[in-house]
């Protein structure tokens, strides 16, 4: 049963089928990872658990990391605890079972393979404990006194319910300071009461006091914003009175743009009657449409593509101009049936699309043509 994407994980395969149990070893979790620690187990010794639950907690030098289960199963036994520390990758710290597996009856390897590694790292914290403590009894004070008297109350006491970072966790267990001992002795340069690196560094008195307090204090200095030199502009009372005219004026002064029009009147036969001038009308406006959306608009030249002229001009699918037009009647004769009356001339009137750059060429080419047609009848 494979929990885990690591090799350690992969390699107890053979183990389940042999013993039963499943060794489950310290995962690495990065690939420079060699050694990490157990915060807390988020399962406990007997109870099963599904695929995504989280098991524990590791701590690394960098972050703590929830570890989370690939498959289900049930944590047969627990054997390295919470707050182990400098527990090498692949050591085991715990046996799995298969969901259905009974516990009871369940067989386990040999453990004395998994108890050495945590007795090896069991054993240095004596002799660790013993060596530095000398040297940090004698170094403290000449660390602290300096701090409470350079440190300009940059420095201040520990914040007690803080959870230290990884780096200062790891740096206090590597010199034997406890917990307790660091949150009263070692003085705080983070916000809100908080230890750092620095901090614990300059209390073993490896660099000096005032390198902590100088960079605390440029930090400082810059969390606050000085607006103790602004100062507010003063009102300008006739801008305001002015402002609320300019406004009302400027809506209408964009309000609706006249639209540019073409027109032209053309004479018509004396002959032309109602009857016949409306097909004319309507065949020559059809006729010069067509003629003024399909001739080109640029020049035949050497220096002229007409591709790229066809490419850059706007697209055919536009209206280049609305039509209308309007036929005005001569006078009508006494003697004359209402068939049979004259209309001496036709207005034609084009709205161009100011969005088609092309439009006004357009509609003079709708217009001549026009006239050539009506003249021609």
């Amino acid at each position: 049963m494979a929990l885990f994407t690591n090799i350690q994980s992969t390699a107890f395969h053979t183990s389940a089928s042999r013993y039963g149990a499943t060794p489950f070893g310290m995962p690495a979790m990065s690939p420079t990872m060699e050694e990490g620690g157990v915060v807390e187990w988020k399962v406990k010794e007997g109870d099963s658990f599904s695929s995504g639950d989280v098991l524990l907690e590791i701590e690394t030098d960098k972050a703590t990391i929830d570890v989370e289960a690939v498959d289900d199963g049930k944590l047969a036994k627990i054997l390295i605890h919470d707050g182990a520390k400098e527990i090498k990758v692949g050591t085991t710290i715990a046996f799995t079972a298969e969901p259905e597996d009974d516990l009871a009856t369940l067989t386990y390897p040999e453990e004395e393979s998994a108890k050495p590694a945590p007795a090896a790292a069991a054993t240095p914290p004596p002799a660790k404990k013993e060596e530095p403590k000398p040297a940090k009894s004698t170094e403290a004070p000449a660390s602290s006194g300096p701090a409470s008297s350079t440190s300009s109350g940059v420095l201040s006491k520990a914040n007690p319910s803080q959870k230290f970072f990884p780096s200062v966790e790891l740096l206090l267990e590597k010199n034997s300071i406890s917990h307790d001992e660091a949150l009263q002795k070692i003085q705080a340069s983070g916000p809100n009461g908080r230890i750092l690196k620095g901090d614990v560094l300059a209390y073993l008195g490896e660099i000096p006091t005032e390198a902590v307090t100088s960079i605390a204090s440029f930090i400082n200095g810059r969390t606050h914003l000085d607006l103790s030199n602004i100062k507010l502009k003063e009102a300008a009372p006739e801008a305001k009175s002015e402002s609320p005219k300019a406004d009302a004026a400027a809506p209408a002064a964009k309000a609706k743009p006249e639209p540019v029009k073409v027109s032209k009147s053309y004479t018509l036969p004396e002959d032309i009657t109602i009857k016949s001038v409306a097909d004319l009308l309507e065949s020559a406006k059809a006729s010069a449409e067509r003629y003024a959306y399909a001739t080109k608009t640029y020049a035949k030249s050497d220096l002229v593509d007409p591709i790229f002229e066809d490419l850059v001009a706007p697209s055919r699918n536009i209206d280049r101009f609305k039509i209308s037009i309007k036929t005005v009647a001569s006078e009508p004769d006494l003697f004359e049936t209402p068939e049979e009356t004259s209309l001496p001339s036709v207005v034609v009137e084009l709205t161009l699309n100011e969005k088609a750059s092309d439009s006004k060429k357009r509609a003079e080419l709708f217009l001549s043509k026009f006239g050539e047609i009506l003249s021609k009848a």
